[in-house]
């Protein structure tokens, strides 16, 4: 299918997010973590948000219905061909409970590879006074499409490099996937595409199962870098960048490998026969 660039660089919309005890611990809880800091809502403070939350939080916006209209093809279209390929995700400061935020999307790039037309899409989530709190840069591969034009848009989000960890020179942090995970992250997000939770459209999608959000993936490589780099003191993320390289079947364990490289984080994902699911794994922190 050919598909047109003639509306990039029009906003998605503007929504806003109230970061109610609520929604802040049903998030938490559908990536089963059981943390104090994520699901005491009595605590000093209240309770934090899990920063991945933010992909729950554009969700509204990047889900396809502004999308598909922009790039002139029905929503069922978009969501049978549309993947998850990138999200770099960067955080001013850390979001309170029970403010409400507010965030605006853009289509800022379409450009086309030898998979389809890779989308590039930029969220800014601001607080009541318009100060900043994060920042997304989400790309999606809408497979075997072609664009009228090689590239149109430009987005300042930068490459995101390889990085190697082999044998000998990563932590390696195994995280079993529960086969209820996509379910109860469909709710909690809430996230929710029936590709993920529902056999008989995964299969009709040509996918070998159900398969598990991409970005319930990253959150859950997101968890193990906070525990690992940051104490488990989710305030001190500044970013957490990657590219979405395989699927991960539910009821498999994933193999979060990471390290200290400079002034950042490195890190990646594979799967149980060690094919990689996340792949150029960048992270920052904001310092103690």
């Amino acid at each position: 299918m050919r598909i047109s660039s003639a509306r990039v660089g029009e906003k998605l919309g503007t929504i806003e997010t109230e970061l109610t005890p609520r929604r802040l611990l049903a998030y938490s809880a559908g990536l089963e973590l059981g943390d104090d800091c994520y699901l005491d809502d009595a605590r000093p403070g209240g309770a934090e948000m899990m920063p991945a939350m933010c992909a729950a939080v554009e969700w509204p916006l990047a889900d396809g219905v502004r999308i598909s209209e922009l790039i002139g093809v029905t929503l069922a279209q978009y969501r049978k061909v549309g993947v998850h390929a990138e999200q770099d995700s960067r955080y001013h400061r850390p979001p309170r409970m029970g403010e409400t935020l507010t965030t605006t999307g853009w289509l800022e790039v379409l450009r086309q590879t030898r998979a389809g037309v890779l989308m590039t899409c930029r969220y800014d989530t601001v607080d009541r006074e318009g100060a900043p709190v994060f920042t997304s840069y989400n790309s999606g591969m809408l497979r075997g499409w072609e664009l009228d034009r090689p590239r149109a848009g430009d987005s300042d989000a930068g490459a995101l490099q390889p990085v190697a960890l082999d044998e000998g020179q990563a932590a390696k942090t195994d995280v079993p996937v529960a086969r209820h995970l996509p379910h109860i992250y469909s709710e909690g997000g809430p996230i929710w595409n029936p590709i993920h939770t529902e056999r008989l459209v995964a299969l009709a999608a040509d996918l070998p199962d159900i398969i598990l959000h991409g970005s319930a993936t990253w959150a859950l490589a997101m968890d193990r870098v906070i525990r690992a780099h940051a104490g488990g003191d989710p305030r001190r993320l500044k970013r957490f960048a990657c590219r979405f390289t395989g699927m991960v079947i539910p009821g498999e364990t994933i193999t979060v490998r990471h390290r200290a490289a400079g002034d950042g984080i490195e890190f990646d994902t594979v799967n149980a026969d060690g094919r990689p699911v996340l792949s150029c794994g960048v992270a920052e922190l904001h310092s103690v």
